[in-house]
């Protein structure tokens, strides 16, 4: 039975995931790509020590901020960076569910080119 609800619950996450996509005039602009790619870097400086390196984590916190920075000479704000951030952590428990903890690490984990 506790298989079956578990079962009925993951594949409801998966519809939910499958619904939301962006319709192609809501693609993310390269600003939005950007703060994402920090968010991301930054979630996983703060979630996934277990994964990665006290180094790594270092690496991935640096990248965080250096990409905020470039996002905010390109004209974000901190409402921005915040809204990236819940996106970021959105879509880690979405991941978490579907492919465990680790995956999501390593996925959370990788650098855009140059950092």
């Amino acid at each position: 039975m506790v298989k079956l609800i578990h079962t009925a619950a993951l594949a409801a996450l998966v519809a939910l995931a499958a619904c939301q996509t962006a319709p192609p005039e809501a693609q993310e602009t390269p600003l939005q790509e950007l703060l994402d790619q920090g968010a991301r870097a930054e979630l996983a400086a703060q979630r996934c020590e277990s994964y990665t390196s006290l180094r790594g984590d270092r690496k991935l916190r640096d990248a965080s901020e250096q990409i905020y920075a470039k996002a905010r000479t390109m004209g974000a704000d901190q409402s921005d960076i915040d809204a990236a951030r819940l996106r970021a952590r959105q879509q880690a428990q979405i991941r978490d569910t579907l492919v465990g903890n680790e995956q999501t690490c390593d996925e959370l984990s990788v650098l855009p080119a140059g950092y």
